[in-house]
């Protein structure tokens, strides 16, 4: 720490207290999520991370599918953690339902932890929150890209990334504070290197006046880089979430049990160099530090990934890959969404209705080059 920048600011990934994880903090408490990982945050001075699974309100019926975490079970999170700002603008914040925004918030400030990103109203969900740390205001913004968990887009709910307006309230927050952090929910999961639209967009917030951007949802390490006074991490992986060798995730990436977590030195309109801090996550679903070749392995992936951010062709290329992969995907999917005599079924509109939305429509548009075509889609039955 030095004058200049005189806190640490912890960034970590993803975190859902769901399933196995929810089995293990009622038998431990909430604070054995985080223990082992409490040496490496002694030089924290705050802490951030995403908020992947909104609280199910006491009595409510959780639901079939979803990230959901029982209310009386955080308390006691924050005993192996230095004080902490979340954002819960993800794709998992509606999971619980309307009511289940409101009970998150009200259950992360009971436990004394600072949020952004969803709101009882758009207003309420896209304002900055500002907290002051050794004389130094630290302000943050979380935005989350449309989904189809998300679909119906209302409020209660997620404050959304919306373009160019998200670059006007980077802006806006950025003046009101002395440093500030944006995380973004966006892309394409289990893929190693982010998507070109979206470095644009990180590089154009840092350019809007935000110090540190983190991004979420791909739950694999994505590299970093800096920009001026900046710092850019594409995506910071998981950091606690259930993760199964034969799970979804499990079988999405060996990356998704594998990250570091991120140490920045923060001052008043900069940031300093990260320090990062590889784990591992065990199947219970908590980090472990790592230590020796394992460490080295983590930090080794992170570089060569980071080492392409600036070479335009080659993410062009990674990209490309990508959307080709997930067209497979996509087809397989709707495919096997037919019925017995290989008809279209209401799971097959379904599968039609996420085409247009932003989490798919950019790599379609890669591959067929017809940036109008969301808005053809939509206006055009598909008998024509």
């Amino acid at each position: 720490m030095s004058d200049s920048l005189p806190v640490t600011l912890a960034c970590g990934g993803d975190v859902s207290l769901a399933k196995c994880v929810t089995d293990r903090v009622r038998e431990h408490g909430a604070g054995w999520v985080f223990e082992l990982l409490a040496p490496a945050l002694d030089p924290a001075d705050l802490m951030t991370f995403n908020w992947e699974s909104p609280v199910l309100p006491t009595g409510e019926d959780p639901p079939e599918k979803g990230l959901v975490v029982p209310e009386e079970l955080a308390a006691g999170l924050t005993e192996s953690l230095p004080p902490c700002v979340v954002t819960v603008a993800n794709n998992h914040m509606l999971d619980a339902g309307a009511a289940g925004v409101g009970a998150t918030g009200r259950t992360l400030d009971g436990i004394g932890i600072a949020h952004v990103g969803a709101g009882e109203t758009e207003a309420d969900a896209e304002r900055a929150r500002i907290v002051e740390v050794d004389g130094l205001r630290i302000g943050f913004l979380g935005r989350a890209e449309d989904c189809p968990q998300l679909a119906d887009r209302g409020f209660p709910g997620p404050a959304f990334i919306k373009y160019p307006q998200i670059v006007d309230d980077v802006r806006s927050a950025a003046a009101a504070c002395d440093c500030l952090v944006v995380h973004l929910h966006h892309g394409v999961e289990f893929v190693d290197w982010p998507a070109p639209h979206f470095v644009r967009l990180c590089r154009e917030v840092i350019e809007a006046g935000a110090r540190l951007v983190l991004g979420g949802h791909p739950h694999v390490p994505q590299g970093h880089e800096r920009r001026g006074p900046g710092h850019i991490f594409y995506c910071l992986g998981n950091l606690a979430f259930e993760i199964t060798k034969d799970g979804y995730q499990g079988k999405g990436s060996r990356w998704t049990s594998r990250s570091a977590l991120a140490l920045v030195p923060v001052g008043r309109g900069e940031v300093g160099e990260p320090v990062l801090v590889p784990y591992r996550i065990e199947e219970s679903g908590r980090p472990v530090p790592l230590a020796g070749a394992e460490a080295a392995e983590v930090l080794d992936h992170v570089a060569a990934v980071s080492a392409d951010l600036g070479d335009e062709a080659a993410m062009q290329a990674h990209w490309r890959d990508t959307a080709l992969r997930y067209l497979g995907i996509y087809l397989d999917w709707a495919r096997g969404s037919c019925d017995e005599n290989g008809h279209a079924t209401e799971e097959t509109v379904r599968f039609f209705s996420r085409l247009p939305m932003n989490e798919s429509r950019m790599f379609v548009q890669e591959l067929f080059g017809d940036a109008d075509w969301p808005r053809r889609i939509n206006e055009r039955p598909w008998s024509e």
